[in-house]
């Protein structure tokens, strides 16, 4: 990956730690192209299209919009000027956040959950080729550090596929323990086999999502057993519910890590559509 350094920032707060790209906010009309079954909560979606000319994603969590037919089956895209995004309120469209999984320069491809509920889940229980979404951005990359030697991982069903990316991501030296939250084994999807990379599977067993603290429980766990790691050599993420980021980041806080050693946010919070995930409070 090259980086124009030129145009890269420091989030603020993180100490020159995390850097961010810029990008050209851009609203794309795809096409499936393929979809793959991953697990009975999670589909792989490959979209193609001339809209892709331009597209770009550097960091491992880096998210686009995705917006889902009408009612009527009319894909309706946002209006784009001067990298802002107009009709923000428009009451036709319907769009979720999604991860950016893989670009190879002529398909985008998104890990998508399934679920009955709301209109992406069931979008993307009935995904197959030939049907259209809109993709909007990224508006930016984000580069977390990948010198450090050991790295926390931890995410749910929305979190799982910015998590396969850090593993895609990491030098080989670094030493990786991954924590994944899922409904039950049958949920497990296949993830790189990576010698110095342990990875904690916990189960909800059919407990709704959002609503224990095994990922929290199972960090803690992680966590102790890296305490012999100082912070400046270690690197935590988490990508969940938002109760239990914040109780990973209050984990880490407590034990005296800050800003230079985790990064974190929280996808979705329980009972809100649309959930920012840009908000103080994820």
């Amino acid at each position: 990956m090259t980086v124009d350094a030129t145009r890269t920032r420091t989030r603020p707060g993180t100490d020159d730690v995390v850097r961010r790209v810029p990008l050209s906010l851009v609203a794309r009309e795809l096409v499936v192209e393929a979809v793959e079954d991953l697990s009975p909560s999670l589909r792989r979606v490959h979209l193609t299209g001339p809209d892709l000319l331009g597209f770009a994603s550097h960091g491992p969590a880096d998210h686009v919009k995705v917006f889902f037919p009408a009612d009527d089956g009319v894909l309706h895209l946002p209006t784009v000027s001067d990298g802002r995004w107009l009709d923000h309120g428009d009451p036709r469209f319907t769009y979720r956040d999604y991860t950016v999984r893989t670009f190879d320069g002529e398909r985008l491809t998104l890990d998508m959950v399934v679920h009955g509920h709301g209109p992406a889940g069931r979008w993307t229980a009935a995904a197959q080729p030939g049907l259209s979404l809109g993709v909007l951005g990224p508006r930016g990359s984000m580069l977390p550090p990948l010198d450090r030697t050991h790295y926390l991982l931890a995410a749910d069903e929305t979190g799982l596929p910015a998590l396969l990316n850090w593993l895609d991501r990491l030098p080989a030296s670094a030493r990786v323990h991954a924590v994944v939250e899922v409904d039950s084994p049958e949920h497990h999807v296949d993830l790189p086999a990576l010698a110095r990379v342990d990875v904690t599977w916990v189960y909800r067993d059919g407990a709704e999502p959002g609503t224990t603290t095994l990922l929290v429980d199972a960090v803690r766990t992680a966590h102790e057993g890296l305490r012999d790691v100082p912070p400046a050599r270690r690197w935590s993420w988490a990508a969940a519910e938002t109760s239990s980021v914040r109780a990973i980041r209050e984990l880490l806080t407590a034990d005296g890590h800050d800003r230079t050693s985790f990064a974190m946010t929280g996808y979705w919070r329980r009972g809100t559509a649309n959930f920012d995930h840009h908000a103080p409070d994820a």
